[in-house]
């Protein structure tokens, strides 16, 4: 899915469901930087000592896009969750809407509501539980289930996108990962299309009707269930007729088929109108926005290396020094990191090996 969904969806849904305007900003904020966390190397700081970021996806031009080993500690663990079950492994490893690992996951999120990271984990899960309607009939690695032929589809057309094709195009003996060959289509909410796997097979997809409905209703009452064992975030107006009341607006802004960017401003304008009529609604409603470099700027001090000499000694941290501001241990950036970090461990080593996959 797109940031529309990711930030402004899932902050609306947190809201409808009694979470305090703060803690939805988190998590909010959490969900949509899942796609925004590119960088995988280390920080090493001008006072001592080092922390190791957790990456979560790829810049569009990286190399690891395409790199099949690099899948498994992007693509699987944070946007293509195998689903665990089925009639032989090939099965167990597509992604699909509630599927085993998905549930199992889901207790564990619920669990470690209380720890520090208890908001930023649960924003990377919404984020791997909203893609896992988007994604779903995909791997998040180098396969052949992934080798599909679009046959229709509908998408707002950008230059980056128009990049994005032209490379797919030079490199399509490499892109049978994740959804790559059906381009940006399975995320568009309005989008209606078709893709025709090696059989001959040819499957039409209403990603409205069929996926992002269905995810609606699905994340609504996950997060519902997630407050009432973690009453700590909930606010002081409960109205459970609310979501209702507000399901068809959020739909129809779903189905506005205008680009990923103006649908995020369309959410933000309407949640700082209260366009949702929020009885509690606060300044940080009226304030919303996303800006993917505000936490770690907050977190720390990134000074771009001079002269050959500095540039030398920083080339392993992409030319820059760094430097810890006041707040780094307790910044949201960092429980980010963290949240992402042990995330994806349990991915790897617990929730899918329960599942009876070993791919850790």
């Amino acid at each position: 899915m797109q940031r529309d969904f990711h930030h402004t969806v899932i902050y609306t849904l947190c809201r409808l469901a009694g979470m305090k305007s703060k803690d939805s900003e988190i998590v909010a904020y959490c969900s949509q930087y899942v796609d925004h966390a590119s960088y995988g190397h280390a920080l090493k700081f001008k006072e001592g000592g080092a922390f190791w970021q957790t990456r979560t996806a790829h810049h569009m031009l990286s190399r690891k896009l395409y790199d099949v080993s690099d899948a498994f500690n992007v693509w699987l663990p944070f946007h293509f969750l195998p689903q665990g079950e089925g009639s032989d492994m090939h099965e167990a490893l597509i992604t699909c809407s509630e599927g085993k690992s998905l549930n199992l996951l889901k207790e564990v999120v619920i669990k470690n509501g209380n720890k520090s990271y208890g908001l930023h984990w649960l924003g990377i899960f919404l984020h791997v539980y909203a893609d896992s309607y988007s994604h779903q009939d995909f791997k998040g690695y180098y396969d052949p289930h992934n080798q599909i032929k679009l046959v229709s589809g509908r998408e707002v057309k950008t230059k980056s996108q128009l990049l994005r094709e032209y490379i797919l195009e030079k490199l399509s003996f490499l892109a049978p990962i994740g959804h790559g060959q059906a381009l940006q289509n399975p995320d568009i909410p309005f989008a209606i299309w078709s893709y025709q796997r090696a059989d001959g097979e040819i499957i039409k997809v209403n990603n409205l009707k069929e996926r992002f409905i269905p995810a609606l209703d699905s994340i609504y009452n996950f997060i519902v269930q997630f407050l009432k064992k973690n009453p700590r975030y909930n606010n002081d107006v409960v109205d459970d007729s609310i979501y209702n009341l507000n399901r068809k607006k959020i739909i129809n802004l779903l189905n506005r088929k205008v680009s990923s960017r103006r649908r995020h401003q369309l959410w933000l304008d309407r949640i700082r109108n209260n366009n949702f009529e929020l009885q509690d609604f606060d300044d940080i409603d009226r304030n919303l926005n996303y800006d993917r470099k505000e936490w770690f700027k907050k977190a720390v001090l990134a000074v771009k290396a001079r002269g050959l000499k500095e540039r030398a000694e920083n080339i392993t941290y992409n030319f820059y020094k760094f430097e810890k501001k006041k707040n780094f241990r307790d910044s949201n950036w960092v429980k980010f990191m963290r949240a992402a970090a042990i995330h994806k461990y349990r991915i790897l080593h617990t929730i899918l090996p329960e599942c009876g996959l070993s791919v850790g």
